[in-house]
């Protein structure tokens, strides 16, 4: 879509706040004429585009069609002082009844003192009681560069003691453990989901990094001396358990390691055999017939069967992927990136992440999705899989990744009714 014409999700914020402003009624906002349906508005540029106006929510306006051809590329300004004339000089009554604000300008990094940066940082805690390194690359907050943070205080903590606020812990290996043992004190059973900042405990990465010689979760709380709750894998639970599920199997492949099945799961078997061929003959069952080293000529054969069945364009890499007999690693192990694969087979790949969304691109996205009748995902791993931007993404703009998706649905079905 052209930068021109306004986004289908700035037109529904757009009609949301008119319908607000106007106790469920759209009007135009230059003659307050009752606008009926979709067809009789006209989203237009306060500041007109062909002198830079930019095709944002608050550069937009709901305008019938007469006033909007009226106005033309006039600034707006302008238009509403000649209106004004020309209802004077018919004798009208006129009144300051149409007001608007500029779009809020972004904040010039080139001047920016110590003491602007901590006005403008100061502020933001006054408000919000807190800030974190995330909220410098949020676009919506309006911040200072994260680069200041660096030139003026080297560290976030630092920055944070001077503002007065709660630091984040440093960790090492000493008050990791500390912490840990204080902590599997009164949670025995604690799960690896728990390692977090809220229960004033280490990452994992961050646990891991500072005790190499562990290798997962398991090894610390064994370290701990706690109870695992979970099925800690031998050779020998794994040989018994699959042998037992052969009983009514002919085969065990990596779809049938699963915890349900009463397996392990396919990272324990790769950990104690290396490859699926050496498990499967180690528990006299089926060996597959794939290959454990699949090479270039293998892939791009495997590409051109599946080009003729299908053609060579496909909406996402995950429907490439769910149609492809390898897996992404080894395409990434044979070719070095996917990307790499895709152009020597001649596959095109539509819905190709970008590096960089703006936050109407964002929106758009979103509102598509909702539009199809689709449900709020219910976790964040699930926006890749679904061609929408990651959580990382759309927490650049909002203070939830969700929080967009519930605005949207509402406004969804406030205009749908």
């Amino acid at each position: 879509m052209s930068d021109r014409f306004f986004s289908d999700s700035v037109q529904y914020q757009a009609v949301l706040l008119n319908l607000e402003k106007n106790n469920g009624q759209l009007k135009c906002a230059i003659c307050g004429k009752v606008l009926v349906s979709k067809s009789e508005c006209r989203f237009d540029h306060i500041f007109a585009y062909a002198k830079g106006g930019k095709s944002t929510l608050d550069n937009c306006q709901i305008l019938c069609e007469d006033c909007n051809l009226s106005k033309s590329d006039k600034e707006m300004n302008d238009f509403i002082l000649e209106e004004k004339a020309k209802r004077f000089m018919a004798g009208e009554t006129i009144t300051p009844n149409i007001s608007f604000t500029e779009p809020k300008a972004k904040i010039d990094d080139s001047k920016m003192t110590k003491e602007k940066f901590d006005s403008i940082v100061g502020a933001f805690i006054e408000k919000h009681k807190d800030i974190k390194k995330v909220d410098f690359i949020r676009d919506k907050n309006n911040l200072p560069s994260v680069a200041y943070v660096t030139k003026y205080y080297g560290t976030m903590n630092e920055l944070k003691l001077a503002f007065g606020l709660e630091i984040d812990t440093v960790w090492n290996r000493e008050n990791i453990w500390q912490r840990l043992l204080e902590y599997s004190e009164t949670n025995p059973d604690f799960k690896q989901t728990e390692l977090t900042k809220e229960n004033k405990l280490p990452s994992l990465p961050c646990v891991l990094t500072h005790f190499p010689e562990y290798k997962n979760f398991s090894d610390i709380k064994i370290a701990l001396g706690l109870d695992l709750n979970y099925e800690l894998w031998t050779k020998e639970k794994i040989v018994n358990a699959c042998r037992r599920y052969l009983k009514t199997h002919s085969k065990i492949t990596l779809k049938d390691l699963r915890k349900e099945n009463g397996l392990p799961t396919s990272k324990v078997i790769y950990r104690f055999y290396g490859t699926m061929q050496d498990f499967q003959k180690d528990i006299d069952s089926e060996v597959s017939r794939i290959p454990e080293f699949i090479s270039k000529e293998e892939l791009m054969r495997a590409a051109q069967e599946l080009i003729k069945k299908n053609g060579s364009t496909f909406e996402s890499r995950a429907l490439f992927l769910e149609m492809f007999p390898y897996s992404q690693s080894v395409i990434i192990h044979r070719y070095g990136s996917f990307n790499s694969f895709m152009k020597a087979a001649n596959i095109i790949i539509v819905n190709t992440k970008k590096a960089k969304y703006t936050k109407q691109e964002v929106d758009d996205l979103i509102l598509s999705y909702l539009k199809s009748g689709n449900p709020i995902p219910s976790s964040a791993k699930q926006l890749s899989s679904l061609n929408l931007p990651s959580s990382s993404t759309i927490l650049r703009f909002y203070d939830d990744w969700k929080e967009p998706f519930v605005v949207f649905l509402k406004m969804i079905n406030i205009t749908s009714k």
